[in-house]
């Protein structure tokens, strides 16, 4: 009885937090919808547990939804009726049935509607052949395949055949090819695939991912010139969930069962990016009929269901090649990439809409910058007493920590934001102030402790000048010295960036710069280009308070960075990629120099 009131007191804390929170009302009116109170994903539960409990049951008792919210200590359950939720209520109610611990629940009048609908159509080209090989064919190659501690990438252990995939330029040096050769026992795999109708060359290039529970791998596409037009992966000891996409903003997340073979040409290899999330659990996949008012159109639903993860081990088969690329699928497309802009139109471009551009809008910029990011102010102040920080890009010193036993220097190019840094400066006089370019920084070699490059990179209107922005970023660091790096994220969908009242449409606007065409991004919508051109609507100051001013507005260049990309850009011999992350439409990394 005294548990009974306990429970009691709790449950009304837990209706409470749950309406103020979720806006779910709990009531003891009974329905087909109900509450786990303290039992969810966090305490280990899932579908199957339920399911046991149904077992018990009459078979009219049908479950129709499970949601069970990752983190949290509480789960829902939907029946086909009211009837059925009744006896599931009255039948486990505070009972032990699933663990030593008694179930509380509570009916609830909805429950959340978490699941993500996206398309059905999976990229042209891209097919996947379940129970391509047998049990006893995955136990050998697992044998065959595994090993332990063989390199020590950060998401995963990696070892390669044939030719080395070099990660940091994404291609094979065809000149040193490896002693080992892709194994006799695939060439099963080559006529098996014949008889499906596949039409490929057979590969010279294997590279072997293992992944425990909780690793991925970043968005990407495989670099088109050095590779042929087929690209295959063998799924070994564990499913997983591997997402697909587009740069126009599509969106497939696609199940890949273990022994199955992941089949990537025409548009799946050349013109959508994959990757897989780190995570030790995936969301179950449905494909399900949505009914409109004109058809019934399959979509693809993202469910709140959830399995987890065993350790995968998948075998990507290439073939290897030399030449040009005509893949006929430019946009991310590495040759088609090179020739687009050389480095005096580079260097142009970015002066009339970089450098220009914030000479005139200083003053506005510094005003709507005032309190540090959170994540910068944590990593500078692991800076051990004595360190030098410099600050490259800093802007109007909005990052300059209020410290007098570290020594900063914050480095800015333009003339007008550097005035802004010294007047914030003087107030907070922990730092020194410089006219300072990136490409170009005066600074002997391995002076830095730390380094903070805060949206600066994506800026640079050239792989080449990103590159080279990052190589002066090691080139200043000091052994074990460590570098903050941030740049704007194309997608913005997990960010306070987009506006909800604007609809995200292609933009018929575009600005050609010695011969470079660039869109004119529209403000507040989801990026849909890489590179390309963001308004800035100017004001002016006047008395301290900031007014229109009418019929100016000027271009910044932006090139906002792919899942991913940031990372394969910090890829020098003497530096690690410590962290990875994304921040509220940023993607981040904290490198290491070795």
């Amino acid at each position: 009885m005294d548990d009974k009131r306990k429970w009691d007191r709790k449950r009304k804390r837990f209706a409470a937090r749950l309406r103020s929170s979720k806006g779910i009302l709990c009531t003891d009116h009974p329905g087909p919808n109900i509450v786990l109170c303290n039992v969810g994903q966090a305490t280990g539960l899932d579908k199957a547990d339920i399911l046991k409990l149904l077992k018990a049951l009459p078979q009219s008792v049908t479950l129709s939804k499970f949601i069970a919210e990752k983190g949290e200590s509480h789960s829902y359950v939907v029946f086909n009726s009211t009837e059925s939720g009744q006896l599931f209520y009255e039948t486990y109610n505070g009972s032990k049935a699933y663990t030593c611990v008694p179930i509380y629940m509570s009916y609830v009048d909805c429950v959340p509607n978490n699941e993500v609908i996206c398309t059905s159509e999976v990229p042209s080209g891209l097919k996947i052949i379940e129970n391509f090989i047998t049990e006893e064919e995955e136990e050998l190659y697992i044998k065959l395949f595994d090993w332990v501690d063989e390199s020590n990438l950060k998401n995963r252990q990696v070892k390669h055949y044939g030719y080395e995939f070099r990660y940091g330029s994404n291609d094979v040096d065809l000149s040193s090819p490896l002693p080992e050769n892709i194994p006799g026992d695939c060439d099963v795999l080559w006529t098996r695939l014949k008889n499906h109708g596949i039409d490929f060359r057979i590969p010279d290039q294997l590279t072997v991912n293992k992944y425990s529970p909780g690793q991925g791998i970043p968005s990407h596409v495989d670099r088109h010139s050095p590779f042929g037009d087929t690209i295959l992966s063998l799924s070994l000891g564990s499913s997983v969930v591997m997402e697909w996409r587009h740069y126009s903003g599509k969106y497939v997340p696609v199940v890949l069962p273990a022994r199955s073979l992941l089949v990537m040409q025409g548009e799946a290899r050349y013109d959508w990016q994959h990757g897989i999330q780190p995570r030790t659990w995936d969301p179950v996949i449905e494909v399900r009929t949505q009914t409109t008012t004109d058809t019934n159109s399959p979509v693809r639903v993202i469910t709140s269901d959830v399995t987890h993860r065993q350790t995968r081990i998948s075998l990507t088969f290439r073939c290897t090649r030399q030449g040009g690329c005509e893949c006929g699928y430019s946009t991310l497309c590495d040759m088609a990439k090179s020739e687009v802009i050389e480095d005096e139109t580079a260097s142009r471009l970015e002066d009339l809409h970089v450098h220009q551009v914030y000479e005139q809008i200083a003053g506005h910029f510094s005003s709507t910058r005032h309190k540090p990011w959170p994540k910068v102010v944590q990593f500078l102040q692991g800076a051990p007493p004595g360190a030098v920080v410099l600050d490259l890009g800093a802007g109007n010193g909005k990052n300059v920590l209020n410290r007098n036993d570290i020594l900063q220097l914050a480095g800015e190019r333009s003339g007008g934001l550097l005035q802004e840094c010294k007047s914030y400066v003087s107030d907070v006089g922990r730092a020194d102030c410089v006219r300072l370019d990136l490409l170009r920084a005066p600074l002997r070699d391995a002076c830095a402790d730390r380094v903070i490059c805060i949206a600066v990179i994506h800026h640079f209107s050239s792989h080449a000048r990103r590159l080279e922005a990052i190589s002066t970023i090691a080139r200043l660091l000091r052994p074990a010295g460590r570098a903050l790096i941030t740049v704007w994220a194309k997608d913005q969908t997990k960010s306070n960036y987009l506006c909800k009242d604007k609809q995200s449409h292609e933009s018929n606007l575009h600005l050609t710069v010695d011969g470079v065409n660039l869109p004119i991004h529209e403000n507040r919508t989801q990026f849909k280009h890489n590179d390309l051109l963001v308004p800035w609507k100017l004001r002016k100051i006047k008395e301290n308070k900031l007014e229109n001013q009418s019929n100016t507005t000027l271009l910044r260049y932006y090139h906002v960075f792919e899942e991913g990309e940031l990372d394969e850009l910090c890829d020098f011999p003497d530096l690690v990629v410590e962290d990875s992350f994304y921040e509220e439409g940023n993607w981040c990394v904290v490198c290491k120099k070795v």
